[in-house]
C-alpha cells in the first residue's frame, strides 16, 4: 500500500513482520499512528506485495458446483467446453509475502518504537525485541522482491474482471499442456531467473499443470514459501 509516494531523503527500507492476512488493515493502522503522532516526515511509503492467483477446475455438466445460471464475476470466469464440460476460472489477488509489510522511513528510535507497538505488528526484521535496532535491507534486496516479475502487483494497482450476464462458450478444444522438469521434491535449487535470482532454495511441491514449483527460501532470516516457474531454476550442484 502506497500511503506516501515520495520515497524521503536518507531514509531505508525496513521488514515489519505483521499478522498473516491483516496486512493491509495493519498498514492502515501504521499510518494512522505516524500521522496522530507527528512523524509524517520520518516515514514514506508502505507497501504490501501482491500477487494473482490463477485457480482452473474442469467439472462436469451435471455438477452440483455449477450454478443455475453461470456468469462471469470479477473473480471468476465460466466456460461451456466442446465435450459439455464446464471449466472455471477463479483469479484471486493475494499476498506474495504474507506476513511482511515493507516500510520506507528515517530510522528514529521513538518513531520505530511506535510502529512496533500497533496492533497487529509482531516486530521488525532484525530485531530481537530486546531493545536491537531493524536492520534495514539494501537496496539490491528491495529491487529483487519490489516487482521485478510480470506476476507482481501492488496494492494500488489491483485488477478486477469487468461483471458481465452472458455465459462466455469456447468453440475450440481445451488443450491441456504438462510440464516437467529434472529436479525432485526436497532437493536444493538455485534460482537463476525472476524475482528471487541469485537465491538459493529447496523444492517442497511439484505442480506439472502450471509448470511450478513450490520453494522454501530464506527471506530476510524466516522460511518463506514461494512459487517458481521450472524455467527459472536449476538443480544445485
Amino acid at each position: 500500500m502506497e500511503n506516501q509516494i515520495e520515497q524521503l531523503e536518507q531514509s531505508q527500507w525496513f521488514i515489519i513482520t505483521a499478522i498473516g492476512g491483516k496486512e493491509d488493515s495493519i498498514s492502515e493502522a501504521i499510518m494512522e499512528k505516524v500521522h496522530n503522532y507527528g512523524y509524517d516526515s520520518y516515514v514514506g511509503q508502505i507497501r504490501v506485495f501482491k500477487t494473482r492467483d490463477e485457480k482452473v477446475e474442469t467439472f462436469d455438466k451435471e455438477s452440483e458446483q455449477i450454478p443455475q445460471n453461470p456468469r462471469k464475476t470479477k473473480t471468476t470466469t465460466w466456460e461451456v467446453l466442446p465435450n459439455g464440460k464446464y471449466k472455471r476460472t477463479r483469479v484471486r489477488v493475494i499476498n506474495k509475502f504474507p506476513g511482511y509489510i515493507f516500510i520506507n522511513m528515517i530510522y528514529d528510535r521513538n518513531v520505530w518504537f511506535a510502529i512496533r507497538n500497533t496492533p497487529g505488528v509482531l516486530g521488525f526484521v532484525g530485531s530481537s525485541g530486546k531493545g536491537a535496532t531493524p536492520i534495514p535491507i539494501t537496496i539490491e534486496e528491495y529491487a529483487r522482491v519490489s516487482g521485478e516479475g510480470e506476476n507482481v502487483v501492488d496494492t494500488t494497482a489491483v485488477d478486477t474482471m469487468v461483471p458481465s450476464d452472458e455465459t462466455t462458450s469456447s468453440t475450440t478444444e481445451e488443450v491441456k499442456i504438462s510440464y516437467s522438469t529434472n529436479v525432485k521434491v526436497n532437493q536444493s535449487i538455485d534460482i537463476f531467473e525472476g524475482s528471487f535470482a541469485g537465491m538459493v532454495g529447496e523444492v517442497k511441491a511439484l505442480n506439472n499443470d502450471k509448470g511450478m514449483a513450490t520453494v522454501a527460501i530464506d527471506f530476510f532470516g524466516r522460511s518463506q514459501e514461494v512459487e517458481i516457474p521450472y524455467n527459472q531454476f536449476k538443480l544445485s550442484v
